[in-house]
Order: C-alpha cells, then sequence, then structure tokens
C-alpha cells in the first residue's frame, strides 16, 4: 500500500461530542490514522501525555492514507443526538431544578 503524503485532520469538540471527558487514547480511528493530539487554550498537548478531551479542545489526527481522510472526520466529529443546555433549553430549568430537588429531599427524608 502507498501511503502518500499524510494528510492533518483537526476538529473541534462540540459540547455534545461523544468524546468529552474521556482519555484521546480510547479513541478507536480509522486504520493508517494516528493522533498528533489536541489543542487547548492555545497550548499543543500531544497525544502520549494521554490528555483527557473536554468540549472546545481541537483534535489533531493524520490521516496516512488520503482516502481516510473522510472516515476520520467523521469518527472524529460523532455526537450525542441531543444536546441539553439549561441556558439554551426551552424547558424552564428553574422550576425543573426545584421539583428535582424536593423530589430527591423526599427520597432520602
Amino acid at each position: 500500500m502507498s501511503f502518500g503524503e499524510p494528510n492533518l485532520v483537526g476538529v473541534t469538540i462540540q459540547e455534545n461530542s461523544v468524546y468529552s471527558g474521556i482519555d484521546l487514547s480510547r479513541i478507536q480511528l480509522p486504520k493508517n490514522c494516528v493522533f498528533v493530539g489536541l489543542m487547548r487554550k492555545e497550548q499543543l498537548i500531544l497525544a502520549g501525555n494521554e490528555p483527557t478531551i473536554r468540549y472546545g479542545d481541537y483534535l489533531l489526527a493524520l490521516a496516512l492514507v488520503p482516502a481516510v481522510v473522510p472516515a476520520l472526520k467523521m469518527v472524529l466529529r460523532k455526537t450525542h443526538p441531543v444536546s441539553w443546555s439549561p441556558l439554551r433549553c426551552s424547558l424552564n430549568w428553574e422550576q425543573n431544578h426545584l421539583l428535582l430537588t424536593k423530589d430527591l429531599v423526599e427520597i432520602y427524608v
């Protein structure tokens, strides 16, 4: 197999990413792809340091074969189907939070 020139692929981790909160080393990349590391707040953290991925991180990976670039991008952009945030949700978060707190108090009292 001819490797050719490697392609650097970068993806920003979204708030609903399936990778947020896990170690970089746990991500299964397509064949002929390797992690370089990630960028966080203008700092490069190499993959060998086994960083934990956070929202806003910029993942960097190399595709050694150009044909796998689309598959690599698809893997790195994987997200949960639903994103919830109390700041952007149409539900009344304060009311729901108070109800949940009341229910928990009733359970433990």
